[in-house]
């Protein structure tokens, strides 16, 4: 055993638990962690973003990235405050992100005082903290520090991952404690295995079955395992927006992601299903609609697959079956079970007639923005990270990006928070180190355009694409759809928004930055585009729609921008197997 301070256990915990790198912003409250930080530099490195929300997005982005604990270290009050962005984000997106924020002396605590505030920059973080956390602990005098961080880390990554929050007093992080002369990593418990050959069976009799496929495969780390299930079983697979890069767009079983901004392709498929397995989503209502009985109309059954069966209290169908497990031994039952009986059933006219309307569609509802990010994607390397932020930009980015077998897709999907992808880029270029991409438009890329400054001084390989139409386009569907074309602060003509010149900005930040006008401008910028430096183009354009902007649930050959008679009925015969 050995004497040292809390601030150095906490830092010698997060090396042997596999935390390479850490995001924050320097405080009074936290200075003995950073100086912790700075004495093992050269086994955890701790990156100084702008602004603490572009910590915690870029905790997330590392988080996701690298498969790893997600650690954001601020300092009391506004630190704090500045990070519950991203601590919410956590949350929604099942991140597991530990944030540690610094606190006044434990003798300066408010504690059950009834007045505002007792010591300076102090407020009470965990009771704002706790709806959005898996746990909050609120360490004291008599906290045992080893037992509070193993089991932090334990309910961080434990089953449906998430966020928690840790509140340090200052006078505790240079207290002294006994610790052994070399800390150990936590080994999780294992899962309960699963038996999913009964449901496979179903699945594989079915006429017209698909897989429904979430964001909870890429989250326990089984993305290959279920890829190597799709091509088993040979059945059509319709993903959410946060699980778009789970299928190769080349493979025939790709359909894409479904929902009221999804493509009329996915929502054709649930409307002529007979048989549903769904594998870690929530089926939130934004996807399926909110008239439940208008989702997958013709479906004989839906399995519900989840690791969190708090989903299960909504019940979507009367022929819904609510399965209890743990993702990862749902699938590799599922797969070895496929193995032996797969080639006894045959979908080949099911998945051919999917994949003949989509070359049908695959000309209607296409804008200047599908047509960018298409071209924009097809450039980027066989592994590279997209990340799309909040707006149009991000549904041309999950309607066209070219998925190939090592693309990662980020984004802000449950909170749908504008503002994301720059400072998330930090995390995930830093988390895998692969080639990194963001597409924002001029709304959510001035929200952290701070963070540019984190990827200039560091030279990531971060390619920021920045779609500038001079206006918040996404909201502008609201005003045309529910308040009779009204631009209320989401134009510069009302001179009540606001754009800027982005490729000055990246300029002064010592970014190469560029402007462009055409889709066939990226072609002068691709050697750029592939390198390990960062670059900014600012594509300027008149704002266009995102279509086909069809509510979920809806039925997506009658609804949307009018698709001929002609093509209606070839839909409905090609679907009719």
């Amino acid at each position: 055993m050995r004497k040292i301070t809390v601030a150095d256990y906490l830092v010698e915990f997060l090396i042997a638990n596999g935390v390479t790198d850490v995001f924050g912003y320097q405080g009074g409250m936290v200075c003995h962690i950073f100086d912790s930080l700075g004495s093992y530099r050269d086994k955890i490195r701790y990156h100084s973003c702008c602004n603490e929300q572009g910590a915690a997005f870029a905790a997330c982005g590392y988080a996701q990235a690298a498969g790893k604990l997600g650690v954001i270290i601020t300092t009391s009050g506004p630190g704090f405050t500045n990070a519950f962005t991203g601590l919410a984000n956590a949350w929604f997106d099942s991140i597991p992100v530990m944030l540690i924020s610094g606190q006044v002396n434990t003798k300066d605590k408010k504690r059950s005082y009834t007045f505002r505030q007792y010591g300076f920059q102090e407020m009470q973080a965990t009771a704002a903290a706790q709806s959005i956390t898996k746990k909050c602990y609120e360490v004291d005098d008599d906290t045992d520090i080893p037992a509070v961080l193993q089991d932090a880390y334990i309910t961080a990554m434990k089953g449906r991952k998430g966020p928690v929050f840790l509140d340090f007093p200052i006078n505790i992080e240079r207290n002294v404690i006994d610790a052994p002369d070399e800390l150990l990593g936590i080994t999780l418990p294992t899962p309960k295995c699963f038996n999913a050959t009964s449901y496979i069976d179903e699945l594989l009799k079915a006429k017209k079955p698909i897989i429904i496929a979430g964001a909870g495969i890429t989250q326990c780390g089984e993305r290959e395992k279920f890829r190597e299930l799709v091509n088993l079983l040979k059945i059509p697979v319709v993903t959410t927006l946060p699980g778009v890069d789970l299928i190769p767009t080349d493979t025939p079983y790709h359909v894409g992601y479904f929902g009221g901004t999804g493509r009329r392709e996915a929502g054709i498929v649930l409307k002529n299903t007979d048989f549903v397995l769904s594998v870690g989503t929530r089926l939130c209502n934004k996807a399926i609609g909110y008239n439940h009985a208008d989702f997958i109309p013709k479906a004989t059954k839906l399995i519900r697959v989840d690791t969190d069966t708090a989903e299960f209290e909504r019940q979507l169908k009367e022929c819904e079956v609510d399965i209890e497990a743990d993702i990862r031994s749902f699938l590799i039952s599922a797969t070895a079970y496929a193995k032996n009986v797969a080639n006894n059933y045959d979908h080949s006219l099911w998945v051919n007639a999917v994949n003949k309307m989509k070359k049908f569609m695959s000309a209607e509802d296409i804008t200047f923005g599908n047509t960018l990010i298409k071209r924009f994607s097809e450039i980027m390397p066989e592994k590279a990270n997209i990340l799309l932020d909040v707006g149009n930009n991000m549904i041309y980015g999950a309607q066209s990006s070219v998925i190939k077998k090592g693309t990662r897709v980020f984004t802000s999907c449950g909170l749908g928070s504008m503002g994301y992808a720059v400072p998330a880029s930090v995390g995930v270029a830093i988390g895998n180190e692969e080639a990194t991409y963001v597409v924002t438009g001029d709304g959510g890329a001035q929200m952290n355009i701070q963070e540019l400054n984190v990827i200039a001084k560091k030279q990531l390989p971060v390619k920021i694409l920045v779609l500038n139409n001079h206006s918040l386009g996404h909201i502008i569907l609201f005003q045309d759809h529910y308040l009779d074309c009204r631009r209320v602060a989401t134009t510069e003509t009302g001179n009540d928004y606001y754009s800027c010149d982005f490729s000055a900005i990246g300029q002064a930040y010592g970014i190469r930055s560029y402007k462009i006008k055409d889709v066939s401008d990226l072609k002068q910028y691709q050697e750029m585009l592939v390198d390990k430096k960062p670059l900014l183009l600012e594509m300027e354009y008149e704002d266009c729609s995102m279509l086909p902007n069809i509510h979920g649930g809806l039925d997506p050959l009658t609804n949307g921008p009018k698709l001929s008679d002609d093509v209606v009925n070839q839909i409905r015969k090609i679907m009719e197997i």
